[in-house]
């Protein structure tokens, strides 16, 4: 599998690609700060069943989804986060509040990933999504962790 990152027993993952950038914001009365803007195109492969996964991407308060962090080598934060899905045979599950993608077995998703966050300037940060939660089954109880870390590339806010 091209550029495979890790799989396990229901599902492939990799990077497609990553790319990050960074904005300078220039303040008149004091520090400049940055914001880092990371992109991550994921492809995820359902390799023995249908899997579900939800269209969430959260830094841990909530467990479901892509759960990520921010890790640097200065204090940042969060900005925003977005992600969107889709794949040839795929479908949206919505059930309460939750969406969730439906990968057929043997059918791929992509995931396009975006986190912006801000952070100190001469500082070096990474996006890291450390756990993907899905299920088998809507109505399953628990969700099944993919716990392989994916790491977007490090970007020193210059």
């Amino acid at each position: 599998m091209r550029n495979a990152i890790n799989t396990d027993e229901y599902i492939d993952v990799r990077i497609e690609k990553s790319q990050a950038r960074f904005t300078r914001i220039k303040n008149p009365k004091g520090a400049d700060r940055g914001e880092g803007h990371y992109f991550l195109l994921l492809e995820m492969v359902a390799k023995s069943t249908d899997v579900f996964v939800p269209l969430s991407i959260a830094s841990g308060k909530k467990s479901t989804g892509f759960v990520y962090q921010i890790e640097g080598t200065g204090d940042s934060s969060l900005f925003t986060t977005a992600i969107e899905a889709k794949g040839e045979g795929v479908s949206t599950v919505t059930i309460g509040t939750l969406q969730y993608m439906q990968i057929p077995k043997g059918k791929t998703a992509s995931f396009r990933i975006q986190v912006d966050i801000k952070g100190k300037i001469g500082k070096t940060y990474t996006v890291i999504i450390h756990n993907v939660h899905y299920k088998l089954s809507v109505t399953d109880a628990r969700y099944k962790k993919f716990v392989d870390e994916v790491r977007t590339k490090a970007l020193k806010f210059v």
